[in-house]
């Protein structure tokens, strides 16, 4: 059982503002993902980071360029997974 729960665009309790959010990461991405329907229980926090991962897709940079970033990031910042 999730602790935080996971947002649906599509139930009536959503608030208004969390739809919107859902719908627009559905629409840009082709699906939404649970991480995006957990981090929409605070979409204020939740748009600046999506802005941020489409713009880090988007931006220019091939797939190879983005995996590199990634596993750059990874590294310098200890992470094991």
């Amino acid at each position: 059982m999730a602790r935080i729960p996971i947002m649906h665009e599509d139930d009536p309790s959503t608030p208004r503002q969390t739809r919107e959010l859902l719908g627009e990461i559905g629409e840009r991405r082709g699906q939404v993902l649970n991480i995006y329907r957990a981090m929409a229980n605070h979409p204020q926090l939740a748009k600046p980071f999506v802005e941020f991962y489409v713009t880090a897709r988007e931006g220019g940079l091939t797939q190879a360029e983005c995996e590199l970033a990634y596993l750059s990031a990874t590294v310098a910042n200890d992470c094991h997974y």
